[in-house]
């Protein structure tokens, strides 16, 4: 049965290294008495909650009968509790996942609007109690949950809370009021970041007004889209000639992590074309501590989250290069012309 549910996207926490500072006094300020977990699994969140947040009661519920939890399917509804507070791990499994795995889930998606069950789970949480503290994937982030408005802060976890995986993820802490995102912080484990607005304000989205062609062999220009674990190959573009990769044998259609990219880019303009998607992506990272790039499974070996850069954000990092170097170059070069020609009129 444990294995069944490490299957279904359940997995289990260990010590406390989710614990961080804000997280602490959120829970603290609650002033709730009661430590409420809906999907208990093997009690080590509630463990925490009697060990080191000095909880006098604590109530679990599970689907699993054969774990020492009152019996409940808390996908589909969860009872209230008064003087409560939800400190859970929901289980994480998205809906093409389960489809690829022959897991029946639909049950749970023919009724959402969303595509992973842990943001069903959100859902339900929030229909049964005011205070909530969930461990989710970082992914939630750039999600399209509709009740973001709801939260607190969000905490990005760069340790592994888990026994069992290394899925990227966060802990979020919600009040269950409305709010704009400016009054929802944001942290990496313990140190604030900034606010969620002037984080999601910084992200880029394409306009495809430029032809740009992604994973074919004829491009020049190539992507690392991923971090190597060594802390020194980060995401960059360069010329294809200058990156150690095997692109005739290994691009496909489905490649991801490295790519190789056609865009009419006039030759003489390439250096500072590239130069200038490495500044872009440079200044994403730094001003938004990473988290806006797609968290990869791992660390590096100074414990730092690799990221992924996708090609949505890839795609508009070029268009914004492509504006500031080509079309810069191109009106200079309009308005040097008119000069000259105005210029020899009026010599004539």
């Amino acid at each position: 049965m444990i294995k069944e549910k490490i299957k279904l996207g359940q997995f289990f926490t260990k010590d406390r290294l989710w614990l961080k500072p804000q997280i602490k006094k959120f829970i603290n300020q609650s002033e709730c008495g009661i430590a409420y977990d809906p999907f208990a699994g093997d009690g080590d969140l509630l463990f925490v909650a009697t060990n080191e947040l000095n909880f006098e009661e604590i109530k679990g519920l599970d689907i699993d009968i054969n774990l020492n939890w009152d019996y409940n399917d808390s996908l589909i509804n969860i009872p209230h509790i008064d003087n409560a507070i939800i400190i859970t791990n929901p289980p994480y499994i998205a809906k093409q996942s389960a489809s690829r795995k022959g897991i029946d889930l639909k049950n749970y998606f023919e009724k959402s609007k969303y595509d992973d069950v842990y943001l069903i789970a959100l859902d339900k949480m929030l229909e049964a109690q005011d205070y909530i503290v969930a461990i989710i994937p970082e992914s939630f982030i750039n999600s399209n949950y509709m009740n973001k408005s709801r939260l607190a802060s969000i905490t990005v976890l760069e340790e592994n809370p888990f026994k069992d995986t290394e899925n990227p993820v966060c802990v979020v802490c919600f009040d269950n009021k409305e709010k704009s995102f400016d009054k929802i912080k944001v942290y990496k484990n313990d140190k604030y970041i900034n606010n969620l607005s002037s984080i999601l304000d910084i992200r880029m989205n394409p306009n495809y007004t430029i032809p740009i062609t992604f994973n074919t062999i004829d491009g020049w220009l190539g992507l690392r889209a991923i971090d190597s674990t060594d802390d020194i190959k980060k995401i960059y573009f360069d010329y294809k000639d200058n990156i150690n990769y095997d692109w005739k044998n290994r691009i496909k259609v489905s490649s991801r992590h490295m790519t190789l990219i056609d865009i009419n880019v006039p030759y003489e303009l390439r250096d500072e074309f590239i130069c200038e998607c490495n500044r872009i992506i440079k200044s994403i990272r730094d001003k938004t501590s990473d988290v806006l790039l797609t968290p990869f499974k791992g660390n590096t070996k100074s414990g730092i989250r690799r990221r992924r850069l996708d090609f949505k954000l890839a795609r508009a990092i070029m268009e914004e290069a492509y504006y500031n170097v080509v079309n810069k170059n191109s009106c200079e070069e309009y308005v040097e012309d008119e000069f000259k020609f105005f210029q020899v009129q009026s010599e004539s």
